[in-house]
C-alpha cells in the first residue's frame, strides 16, 4: 500500500574508533528479510527526527547516542510503501545490543558496497562515503 506522502523514517550512521560502520541485518518475517541496513525506524507524530533517532536505537539496540548532523535524505517508494529515508550521523555512546532479533555487524566501508543492502539504505551510500572519506 503506497502513499502520496511518504512515511518518515530516520536511520543513523554510527561508527567506531576503528572507523567500522554499524548496520543492522532485517530479521526472517519482516519485509526485506536478511538485508542489511543503517540502524534506525518511523518517527511518531509530534517527534523531531533526531528524537525518533535516539528512541529508536534505545529501543532497538539498547544504545544512546549523540546525533550529530544529517548526511543525506531521499524517496523510496518499496512495492508496499513510500518512504523519506533521513541518515544522520551518530556517536554511538556505548555498545549496541541486538533486542529485536536482529543480527548487527561492524563493517569497513570497503565492505559495505558488496553488501545486500535494503534498496534505499544502498542509494544513500554516496553520501555516506563522502562524510566517511572527510570527517
Amino acid at each position: 500500500m503506497r502513499r502520496d506522502r511518504p512515511l518518515l523514517v530516520v536511520a543513523g550512521l554510527l561508527r567506531d574508533e576503528a572507523g567500522r560502520v554499524l548496520l543492522a541485518r532485517r530479521p526472517p518475517g519482516k519485509a526485506r528479510a536478511g538485508l542489511w541496513e543503517f540502524p534506525g525506524g518511523k518517527v511518531r507524530p509530534g517527534e523531531s527526527p533526531e528524537e525518533a533517532l535516539r528512541r529508536e536505537l534505545r529501543e532497538e539496540l539498547a544504545l544512546e547516542v549523540q546525533v550529530l548532523a544529517e548526511v543525506g535524505r531521499l524517496r523510496h517508494d518499496y512495492p508496499e510503501i513510500s518512504i523519506e529515508l533521513v541518515l544522520y550521523e551518530a556517536r554511538p555512546l556505548g555498545t549496541p545490543r541486538a533486542l529485536e532479533n536482529q543480527e548487527l555487524g561492524w563493517f569497513l566501508p570497503e565492505k559495505i558496497s558488496g553488501l545486500p543492502l535494503c534498496p534505499a539504505d544502498r542509494r544513500l551510500w554516496e553520501a555516506v562515503l563522502s562524510v566517511i572519506s572527510h570527517p
